[in-house]
């Protein structure tokens, strides 16, 4: 498995869960921006389920606290907020 393909799921992973917790956590934004996130989870899924393989899907997995750690520090440096969870409230399956 290639490194940028490894990369560049780990990258719309991340996307992905900036976005949700965007969607769900930032209520001061939510009203103009609900649609754009929304359509941004969509086509960063559409992108990652055309790439995931098994041993890819088996990489998201083995690095999602990562992944998910970085997402955060992401969200809270953009937006400031204090109410976000630690943990990832999303299951791998999940999204």
């Amino acid at each position: 498995m290639a490194k940028n393909e490894k990369r560049r799921v780990r990258s719309l992973l991340e996307q992905i869960i900036r976005h949700l917790l965007l969607y769900q956590y930032w209520d001061l934004e939510k009203s103009r921006n609900a649609n754009h996130w929304s359509a941004e989870i969509i086509s960063f899924c559409n992108q990652i389920n055309e790439d995931l393989s098994a041993s890819l899907r088996n990489h998201l997995q083995e690095n999602f606290r990562i992944i998910y750690s970085n997402a955060l520090d992401y969200i809270k440096a953009k937006t400031k907020l204090t109410n976000l969870p630690e943990l990832c409230p999303y299951a791998l399956e999940q999204i």
